[in-house]
């Protein structure tokens, strides 16, 4: 083991089991980062194929890479274990048979350093080892893809009642970026689940962190592969760890008693829980469950039980759901049908009132007509009056005329 005590900026955890067909690519992708200011701390699980001799080989070549290896504990183990030997400003958990881009730990570290965060949340690309199991898994292709944009900085527990309520919340821990001093100062560990070990340290994570940030980079590639924990569905284990998940998340929910929003959120996380621990629990064969849950009262009987009950409560609330959705189908679409009938009234108003104000104008028009034809009909029979008066005058002049001529034409 190296017992350098050298600073690093970033610790890169790996628990390594079992596979030795995919860690070597998985280390070269981490060696190759831009970024150079790391450590590899690889851990192996136990392992019993050529894991542990290929990890020694890359020890050898590389100062900045350590291997320790113990029995097989699982991954909760393994990381706890981890961040005790680490000698980084930063965490970063990495499985065994996934991959890097290759500007992965840079670009976190800068958005870290940036804002002097807690936690970075990234998203990931899938990609399927063959062509059967993308098209038996096909969920994989965006599962670790979020729905919404979370712009600036955040404290955790906002953040996590905005993802959990959009359906974000990406339980792997392959997508955060933790610092370290932050993750010592609240003492957050994993727990002893086998299975579903990022679940509640992701909650814890979240709720714990002063400043979050959530960014929507892709920059790890995550294997779906044969024989994984992604693609099986193993036995008693399996329920063991959903009871001690349900039951960490009941404690956080009995902790929040003053937080309603966040008891919300909590409880829709507990809710899925149940959903998954009713599907995997149809696929155990019938002659097979006595021996897996034991005798009516014992915890993962009731843990199934419970689960039942929450299926049925969510069938029921996605019927609920769905005559919603209907209704407010139809109510848009009578919305959308009164929106067009007052467009028509307003068109048939505004054409009434137009016509209202033309013939309000011809009115006008008229009236100031009737007022000009009026005025010269006065000015007709006042010129008329004037031309008879003319007459007169002009008769009585020449009356004038004739007699004066007359009496002149006499006395001569």
């Amino acid at each position: 083991m190296n017992t350098d005590k050298k600073e690093y900026g970033i610790s890169v955890i790996m628990p390594c089991y079992n596979t030795e067909q995919y860690v070597e690519e998985t280390l070269k992708s981490v060696l190759n980062q831009s970024f150079k200011d790391y450590e590899i701390i690889c851990l192996n699980d136990g392992s019993t194929d050529g894991t542990l001799e290929i990890l020694k080989r890359y020890q050898q070549s590389y100062p900045n890479i350590r291997v320790i290896s113990s029995e097989n504990h699982g991954s909760a183990y393994q990381r706890n274990t981890g961040v005790q030997c680490a000698q980084g400003k930063y965490i970063y958990y990495m499985d065994s048979d996934d991959l890097l881009k290759e500007n992965c730990l840079e670009t976190l570290y800068q958005y870290a350093e940036a804002d002097n965060l807690d936690v970075v949340y990234f998203e990931a690309d899938s990609f399927y080892e063959t062509k059967e199991i993308e098209e038996a898994f096909p969920q994989f292709l965006t599962l670790y893809h979020r729905h919404k944009e979370y712009d600036g900085i955040y404290d955790g527990r906002n953040l996590y009642i905005q993802m959990e309520n959009a359906g974000d919340i990406k339980m792997s821990v392959g997508l955060q970026f933790t610092r370290r001093q932050f993750l010592q100062d609240n003492n957050i560990k994993f727990g002893t689940e086998r299975y579903f070990e990022d679940n509640l340290y992701t909650v814890k994570v979240t709720l714990k962190a002063g400043k979050a940030r959530c960014v929507r980079d892709n920059l790890y590639l995550r294997r779906v592969r044969a024989n994984s924990i992604m693609t099986t569905s193993e036995n008693k284990t399996r329920f063991e760890s959903y009871l001690e998940v349900v039951r960490g998340l009941m404690q956080i929910l009995e902790e929040e008693k003053q937080d309603f929003v966040l008891q919300e959120a909590i409880y829709k996380r507990i809710r899925g829980t149940f959903i998954n621990v009713y599907k995997d629990y149809l696929k155990v064969p019938e002659k097979e469950k006595e021996e897996f849950f034991g005798e009516k009262g014992s915890p993962l009987y009731l843990l199934t039980g419970m689960a039942s009950f929450m299926n049925i409560e969510e069938v029921g609330r996605k019927k609920v759901s769905e005559k919603l959705k209907k209704t407010y189908a139809e109510k848009s679409e009578i919305n959308a049908k009164l929106q067009r009938t007052y467009a028509e009234k307003s068109e048939i108003n505004a054409k009434l009132k137009k016509a209202y104000e033309e013939k309000t104008e011809r009115g006008e028009k008229l009236k100031k007509l009737r007022k000009h034809l009026k005025d010269t009909k006065a000015e007709l029979e006042e010129k008329s009056k004037r031309l008879e008066q003319l007459e007169q005058e002009k008769k009585q002049l020449e009356k004038h005329f004739l007699g004066r001529f007359v009496l002149e034409k006499y006395n001569k």
